[in-house]
């Protein structure tokens, strides 16, 4: 079945429907990831979004459900140029487009890739819809027809749970969790309370915590500044981690303010300068906003990490209070043998 990205100024790139035929739409991003596509869109950071995979090849070693993020496709789209149906892989439990049928999930194939995501350098990510070649309207968007969703609220857990039997207890405010971070978190020595995104800083309190952790997530929209608010008095008072959309959240709650990349950061290939250590090492990315450095001068952080591309912040501490955070995905086992991870920093400061 023929299908169409109709992006939000009206450009149209025509491609072979692969998984499930539905119509949806979202952010047009691209991610330069060469594999991990499971992953990818099971992040819940990937919700809203039609993510290009650049690399031109995906689903060839399938589906391994144990290394999806999240209990669901979180993505609200896939664009690459060629999939596979006979996937190959030790590993392999199912293929790529059974996981996108069975979650209502459409991609498109055939369409050029490298050219939708020269475009997208070019023009800055922007919406855009998946539908049928037939019911394609350019004119779409200008009629008012798109509106982004509250994605955090849709990823959060809605009541808390607990997991692991660890030294430190931790709470663990969920804006859209990787699995991954719990994992690691919990072969820390770790025991979680996971708490929904909105819950307010004087339930956090009374779990009688020894940290706060701000899990990565979907950006944007109001509802990111209202979090802010409401966990001022917690941040100020427990050590406290941000990953992700918890460093935006954690900077946002001390004063510091963010902006929107032209296209983002996604893919498995950033390099990131230690400015402390001096050392550099290729970290795996999935955001769309920075902090702003030139308004952290009050806020009492400083940047202690940052983007060697393009030299945007890319981790924080503070002169005074117990926080790290950093805007990336941390590894959970250390680069070198003998180093800390990022999160055996944070525990440090338990």
């Amino acid at each position: 079945m023929r299908g169409a990205l109709v992006l939000a100024d009206g450009t149209v790139f025509e491609g072979d429907y692969f998984g499930a035929a539905e119509e949806r739409t979202g952010e047009v991003v691209f991610n330069t990831s060469m594999g991990g596509y499971g992953e990818i869109i099971s992040d819940p950071a990937s919700s809203g979004k039609i993510i290009v995979m650049t690399y031109p090849l995906i689903g060839n070693y399938g589906i391994n459900r144990e290394e999806l993020q999240s209990e669901r496709v979180q993505a609200s789209g896939l664009i690459f140029k060629e999939g596979t149906t006979q996937p190959s892989s030790w590993l392999l439990q199912d293929t790529l487009e059974n996981l996108l049928k069975e979650n209502g999930v459409p991609a498109l194939t055939g369409i050029d890739s490298r050219a939708v995501t020269r475009y997208i350098r070019e023009k800055g990510s922007m919406p855009g819809m998946i539908t049928s070649a037939e019911s394609v309207d350019p004119d779409w968007f200008n009629k008012g027809g798109y509106s982004p969703s509250e994605y955090i609220k849709q990823v959060s857990t809605k009541n808390p749970y607990s997991l692991g039997e660890g030294k430190y207890h931790l709470v663990v405010l969920d804006l859209g969790v990787k699995k991954d971070q719990l994992r690691a978190l919990m072969k820390h020595n770790c025991r979680l309370t996971v708490m929904p995104a909105g819950t307010n800083w004087k339930e956090i309190m009374d779990r009688e915590p020894d940290g706060l952790v701000l899990s990565s997530g979907p950006e944007g929209g109001q509802e990111v500044h209202e979090l802010a608010q409401n966990l001022n008095k917690a941040i100020n008072e427990l050590p406290t981690m941000g990953i992700g959309l918890g460093m935006e959240v954690m900077a946002l709650a001390l004063g510091a303010e963010l902006q929107k990349l032209k296209f983002g950061h996604r893919g498995s290939n950033y390099p990131v300068k230690d400015l402390e250590r001096g050392k550099t090492v290729i970290t795996y990315q999935n955001h769309g906003y920075v902090v702003k450095e030139s308004s952290l001068e009050k806020t009492g952080l400083f940047v202690s990490e940052e983007n060697i591309h393009d030299g945007t912040v890319e981790g924080l501490k503070h002169r005074e209070l117990p926080l790290v955070a950093v805007q990336y995905y941390p590894f959970p086992e250390a680069h070198l043998e003998g180093e800390e991870t990022f999160y055996s920093k944070f525990i440090s400061l338990l």
